[in-house]
């Protein structure tokens, strides 16, 4: 038993001295563990490190301006303040606020030295992509855009510029008692595009200007496109631009053109008291006179106007006269009827008309003037011998017979210092005395006197002096 345990006791001895050098290899294992856990550890420790100071080192921020990138920098601040230098340029230039369109932002990255924008790279990128409005003032009539000015008090002094002309320019001497805009006119502070903006002057005649009106002119007699021009104030050439199917040299009476007027986008409205007279017409009032001709009439007592003091209230669009309300009314000046006495005596055939009938038939060979170095007083009219000749109006015969170079002739005085002669007659009708009437055959078409063919010479003087026949005769 007990060598049984002695050997069972001896298969798990060791020699004395093995016990010792077991421990020592258990030493040194385990300080190898821990001394690679420290190098793991060191390593590990200063890899991190390394890590952390070149992740900070090569910290930068991709800088967007707008939806665009304009570049890398290690510091906002850079970015930033190009952005402001560049804001505040443009306030200097154009001595106003200006309100970019973009925004800058920023985005984390990391990028080496060689990555990064230049100052003035990221300026030039950030100055080409920049757009801007700028603080204005719109003007809005019915709530449609008129124009826009850099101030308030710009707009106001337009407006009452406007308001101004109707009061100043006015030919009446009425006292304002209302003034105002008939669209409903608004002012909005807006961010506005710089070029938008307009100076007073420019907003002024453009809303005077404002929107072209087609109206229509009526040609009357003696009018031609140029002196309807200088009526309306319109260039020949913009008339004949708008009126293409009108023959400038051309116009009948009763033509209609067109012309193109500017028409304010605004209307001035302007209530006035106005005093002014006022002419009262007299009434014609007829009396009849049975020993006088039906075309005789005489002014029996003369007429003349009344006169009457008024006060008016007057409204104006434009200057224009749209309404106007007496208010008062006084009669200074009444006025005196006229009265005319008018004949009712049936007028003879033998007086005159006052229009001038052509003589005979027949063709005009020479017209009045001079002829061959000397005047021509009258007209000639080629006919065959024979042909009748008529008196040219009503009245007394005052001579007929010979009268050398004229041959046989017949004159008649018509009154009013009208007389009329026939020459070269080859007979004569009617005798001294006689009161012939307007178209009665007088005598007859020859060649007597001074004469190379038959043929009427015809004259009419006046007051003794000869006129144009073709200027009576009808």
């Amino acid at each position: 038993m007990d060598e049984q345990n002695n050997l069972e006791t001896g298969n798990n001895s060791h020699p004395p001295g093995s016990k010792l050098l077991l421990g020592e290899t258990k030493n040194k294992f385990n300080f190898k563990k821990v001394l690679i856990m420290i190098i793991l550890v060191t390593v590990t420790s200063l890899s991190t490190i390394v890590y952390k100071v070149n992740e900070i080192r090569t910290r930068a921020f991709i800088v967007s301006f707008g939806n665009e990138n304009v570049g890398i920098v290690r510091d906002k601040e850079q970015a930033l303040n190009i952005l402001e230098e560049l804001r505040q340029e443009l306030v200097n230039k154009y001595d106003i606020d200006i309100v970019l369109n973009e925004n800058i932002t920023f985005k984390d990255t990391h990028a080496k030295d060689n990555m990064l924008a230049s100052m003035d790279e990221l300026r030039e990128n950030i100055k080409s992509k920049m757009t801007f409005l700028v603080s204005g003032y719109i003007l809005l009539v019915d709530n449609e855009e008129v124009g826009a000015t850099r101030t308030k008090e710009d707009l106001e002094e337009v407006l009452d510029k406007i308001k101004d002309l109707y009061i100043k320019d006015r030919t009446d001497d009425g006292e304002i008692k209302e003034i105002k805009f008939l669209e409903d006119i608004k002012i909005e502070k807006r961010n506005v595009p710089l070029n938008k903006l307009k100076s007073k002057d420019e907003l002024f005649n453009y809303i005077l200007s404002g929107e072209d009106e087609v109206k229509t002119h009526v040609v009357e007699v003696g009018e031609s496109l140029w002196t309807i021009s200088k009526i309306y104030d319109i260039p020949v050439e913009d008339l004949i631009a708008v009126n293409p199917d009108k023959d400038p040299e051309k116009l009948q009476i009763g033509d209609e053109i067109k012309l193109l007027m500017p028409k304010s986008m605004v209307t001035v409205a302007t209530v006035e008291e106005v005093k002014y007279n006022e002419k009262i017409d007299y009434e014609v009032k007829v009396e009849y006179d049975k020993s006088m001709y039906k075309t005789n009439k005489k002014v029996k007592v003369k007429g003349s106007q009344g006169e009457s003091e008024i006060i008016a209230k007057v409204v104006k669009h434009n200057g224009i006269i749209v309404d106007k309300e007496i208010i008062e009314e006084k009669i200074v000046k009444e006025p005196v009827d006229e009265l005319i006495v008018k004949g009712t005596k049936d007028v003879p055939k033998t007086i005159a008309t006052g229009a001038f009938l052509m003589p005979t038939r027949g063709s005009i060979s020479s017209r009045y003037g001079m002829r061959n170095g000397r005047m021509h007083k009258g007209i000639d009219i080629i006919a065959k011998k024979g042909t009748p000749i008529k008196a040219a109006d009503g009245g007394k015969v005052v001579f007929a017979g010979r009268n050398g170079a004229y041959g046989n002739l017949v004159e008649i005085d018509h009154g009013n210092g009208y007389i009329t002669r026939y020459g070269h007659c080859s007979s004569i009708n009617v005798k001294v005395g006689e009161r012939v009437y307007k178209g009665q055959v007088i005598a007859k078409v020859g060649s007597t006197g001074r004469a190379s063919g038959s043929h009427l010479h015809f004259e009419v003087l006046k007051n003794g002096r000869n006129q144009n026949p073709s200027k009576y005769v009808r």
